[in-house]
C-alpha cells in the first residue's frame, strides 16, 4: 500500500525483536515451555537425607523468579528433605556464549536493560535494591555479574532458611545425564512469554530466546546458532532481507541493520505474531503514544535509539 525506502536497511533498535519472535514461534511453537528442575542422583530418603548433590538445571527460562525457586524448595521440604549430603550444583550447560554480547555498546554495560544471558536466569538476571534519589527511596535493578554463582549461593541460602542443611559449598558444573527429577517448574507458554517481550520490549527475554532457538533448531546453543536459525527461517519463508545484519536478539547492538520490507513481510506472514504486539496508546511501551483516531485499532512495536 505504501513504501518509503522500504528496501533500505537501518538500525532497527527494539523492532528487531520481531525477528526472534517470529523465528521462535515457527521453530518452537506457541505452546513451547521452558523447564527448570531440581534433580538428584536418587530420591529423598525416608530419613530426609538426599544422597549426593542437589542439582538445579536451567533451560534458559527468562521468566523464572526467585519466588519460583523458593516454592520449589518448599515443595522439597514438604516431601521430607532435611539434609543434602552434598551441595547445591547449578548446571548452565543448556546455553552457551558470553554473558554480555560483545557487539553491545560499552556504555550499556551495567544498565538494567542490558542484563546478562544465562541458562539459569532468575529475576531477569538483575538484583533489586533501594537507592536514595533526591531524598526519595527508589527501586533500582543492577545486572548480575556472575549469574550462576549468584543463583547457586542464593539457592543455598534458601535451603538453609527452610531448615535444610547442605554439606558442601555450591558449585557450577554439568549434572549427570541420569538423575531423578524432584521438582519441575514449567514456564508459561511461548506465546505468553513473547507477548510480554513485545509489549514491554524486554531485551532479556529476546536474548534468552535467541539462544534457545539456536539450541532447539540447530543444536548450537549460542548467539551464532540463534542468528543462523533466524536467517534460515527468513529464507525459507521467502521474506526479503536487503542489507540485513543481525548481531543479537534484542536490537541493542548499534551494528544491527534491518529493512522495513523485512518487518512488513514478517507481520504479513500470519496473524499470530501481530496479535502478540501491544495495542497502540493502551499497553506497554506504546501506552503514552497519542494514536488519536487509531486508538484501539492498531498494534505496533516501538524502538528507541539514544545517540
Amino acid at each position: 500500500i505504501f513504501d518509503n525506502r522500504g528496501q533500505q536497511a537501518v538500525a532497527p533498535a527494539s523492532v528487531q525483536k520481531l525477528v526472534v519472535a517470529a523465528t521462535a514461534l515457527d521453530a518452537l511453537g506457541p505452546e513451547y515451555r521452558y523447564h527448570t528442575v531440581f534433580a538428584a542422583p536418587s530420591s529423598i530418603g525416608g530419613d530426609g537425607v538426599l544422597p549426593g548433590d542437589l542439582w538445579l538445571i536451567g533451560s534458559g527460562d527468562p521468566s523464572l523468579q526467585s519466588a519460583d525457586l523458593r516454592n520449589g524448595i518448599a515443595m522439597l521440604g514438604r516431601a521430607g528433605l532435611r539434609r543434602v549430603d552434598g551441595g547445591v550444583v547449578v548446571d548452565v550447560s543448556t546455553l552457551r556464549g558470553p554473558a554480555l554480547n560483545p557487539h553491545w555498546a560499552r556504555e550499556d554495560n551495567g544498565q538494567d536493560y542490558a542484563a546478562p544471558t544465562s541458562a539459569i536466569s532468575v529475576d531477569g538476571d538483575t538484583i533489586e535494591s533501594q537507592q536514595q534519589v533526591g531524598g526519595v527511596a527508589e527501586r533500582v535493578w543492577t545486572p548480575m555479574t556472575d549469574v550462576a554463582t549468584y543463583v547457586a549461593t542464593s539457592v543455598n541460602g534458601m535451603l538453609k532458611a527452610r531448615g535444610i542443611q547442605t554439606k558442601s559449598a555450591p558449585e557450577i558444573k554439568a549434572a549427570p545425564l541420569e538423575s531423578v527429577v524432584l521438582w519441575d517448574h514449567r514456564s508459561a507458554p511461548l506465546r505468553t512469554l513473547e507477548n510480554h517481550m513485545l509489549v514491554f520490549s524486554d531485551n532479556h527475554y529476546a536474548e534468552q530466546l535467541l539462544r534457545t532457538v539456536g539450541e532447539e533448531s540447530l543444536g548450537v546453543r549460542n548467539d551464532a546458532g540463534g542468528l543462523e536459525a533466524e536467517h534460515q527461517f527468513l529464507e525459507r519463508r521467502g521474506i526479503p532481507t536487503p542489507g540485513m545484519k543481525l548481531f543479537d536478539g534484542s536490537g541493542l547492538s548499534p551494528a544491527n541493520r534491518v529493512a522495513a520490507i523485512t518487518v512488513a513481510r514478517l507481520l504479513n506472514a500470519g496473524p499470530s505474531l501481530y496479535l502478540l504486539l501491544p495495542e497502540g496508546g493502551r499497553q506497554g511501551t506504546l501506552e503514552d503514544y497519542d494514536f488519536t483516531t487509531a486508538l484501539g485499532r492498531v498494534r505496533a512495536k516501538s524502538g528507541h535509539l539514544a545517540t
